[in-house]
Formats: structure tokens, C-alpha cells, sequence
């Protein structure tokens, strides 16, 4: 018997996802190479990652997160704005939301039409025990590794981001010794008067991605460590603008952006 499983595809800025309601229990989570055939460029739907939705009540849901090598992720920020905008087109009653990723909670909220915002109550860790400097060669002038969910390393860049080769130096950093056998993502960044630009090279994805959700605060994060803008930031990805910046009295920082339906 053949069984037909709906889907959605759902982008922010470029970043783009499977959506699958799983409350049925049609997967288990471990079907590795399923879902990395269905991530495939070309060859499957194509996909930076895929998103389970397993539990729904009153505003509350979970979802496990995949990336497209079909393995677990603990977090995606993009990713979350996706599937909150598509609980809230199915369920438009609602405006606000909490979103649980591995027993983490986010509270998000729809801010416009195919607009989400999203709240991080834990703040990004900044390690400034990892000696990251030692790594960087002259066209990169700092860097940090930063815990904002999922590893990052965040690269200030001497040149315009256009002329780095995202390809070569984003392996080089992702696979470092210093960053341990799982490794870590990348953001390499250029600071302007009017935000941030961003390229990110993603873990699981092994290549660039057009927009990392959770890379774009880590990049804020970097910057206001440094002491280089106030908030909030406007992020500039390739694939399109998202914005950083601080909600209320304990500072909770917000991502916000784009999360729309593919037709």
C-alpha cells in the first residue's frame, strides 16, 4: 500500500526547508538516507534541511530539525520561522507561538504578512577561551566562536565578501582541529554603516547556504562584542535582509525575517 505524505516547501531569505506534519507518526527520525534523498538537489525535492512537526496544542509545538546530510541538528533559526508561519497560516487564529527544538523552547510571533520574529531567551555563548585567531590568514581580521544553538564561527573580513572563495576557506575553518570532530559552521562578515553582510558555510549542508538564522546572530552577536553597532542590526544574507536586535528589560535578543510558501 502506497502512502501519500503531504509536504510544504518554505523558504527564509533563500534558506530553504522540507515541512512535513509528523503528528501521525508517519517517521520515526531515523531515516537518515530518506531524508538526505529528499534534501538532494537535482536528484530529490531539494532542501537546506527538513523540519518534522511533531506536537500541536494551543500554540505550543515541536519539531525536529534534520540537515540535508539527514542528520539531527539541534536548532535552525530560519527553519523555525518557516514552520511557525506555516502553523500560523493553518491555524490563523493564532499570532503567537512557542516552538520547541530537542526540549528548547522559542517564543515567536508574526509580525506582517510572511513576517516571524523570533526570540532567544538563552543568549549566544561567546568562547573566548578558543584561540581563533591563530587560524586567520591576512584577508581575515577577527573572529569568534560563538554557541548560539549550534556552533558558529564568526570571521571578520578585510576584503568585500564577494572576492572571498566561501568555498575553500569555509571547509578550511568547518573542519579545524581546534573545533573538535563535529565541527562548526561558518559566517564570514563585512560591517557597513547600514548592517551587516553575510555568507555562511553550513555544517551538514557542506557548502553555502543563502541565509543561516542562527549564523546572522551570532554575526550581531560578534559585532556587538566588539563594540561595532547598536541595535537592532540589519543582516544582509544573499538570499535576502533579516534583523537582529534586543527585546525588553533582560535584553532578549530577536531574529526576524522572511518565511514564505514556495509555489
Amino acid at each position: 500500500m502506497v502512502t501519500h505524505i503531504p509536504f510544504t516547501k518554505m523558504h527564509g531569505a533563500g534558506n530553504d526547508f522540507i515541512l512535513i506534519d509528523n503528528r501521525q507518526e508517519f517517521f520515526s527520525g531515523d531515516e537518515t538516507e530518506l531524508f538526505r534523498n529528499l534534501c538532494r538537489r537535482h536528484f530529490g525535492i531539494g532542501a537546506d534541511g527538513l523540519l518534522l512537526i511533531q506536537f500541536w496544542h494551543n500554540g505550543e509545538f515541536d519539531v525536529a530539525f534534520f540537515n540535508p546530510d539527514g542528520k539531527p541538528a539541534a536548532m535552525c533559526g530560519n527553519g523555525a520561522r518557516c514552520a511557525v508561519y506555516l502553523m500560523h497560516l493553518r491555524h490563523p487564529g493564532f499570532s503567537k507561538f512557542t516552538i520547541s527544538f530537542t526540549g528548547k523552547k522559542y517564543l515567536a510571533e508574526i509580525t506582517g504578512k510572511e513576517q516571524v520574529r523570533l526570540f532567544w531567551e538563552e543568549k549566544p555563548q561567546i568562547k573566548t577561551d578558543a584561540p581563533v585567531e591563530n587560524l586567520l590568514p591576512g584577508i581575515f581580521s577577527n573572529a569568534l566562536l560563538i554557541d548560539a544553538g549550534v556552533p558558529h564561527l564568526v570571521v571578520k573580513s578585510n576584503i568585500p565578501l564577494k572576492k572571498i572563495d566561501v568555498a575553500k576557506w569555509g571547509k578550511y575553518f568547518r573542519n579545524h582541529k581546534l573545533f573538535g570532530s563535529a565541527g562548526t559552521n561558518v559566517n564570514f562578515i563585512e560591517t557597513g554603516d547600514t548592517g551587516i553582510k553575510i555568507r555562511t558555510y553550513e555544517r551538514g549542508v557542506e557548502g553555502e547556504t543563502l541565509a543561516c538564522g542562527s549564523g546572522a546572530l551570532a554575526a550581531v552577536a560578534a559585532v556587538w562584542y566588539w563594540g561595532e553597532t547598536a541595535s537592532p542590526v540589519e543582516v544582509w544574507a544573499r538570499g535576502g535582509h533579516l534583523r537582529v536586535g534586543k527585546y525588553g528589560k533582560k535584553k532578549i535578543l530577536w531574529l526576524e525575517g522572511p518565511a514564505k510558501k514556495v509555489t
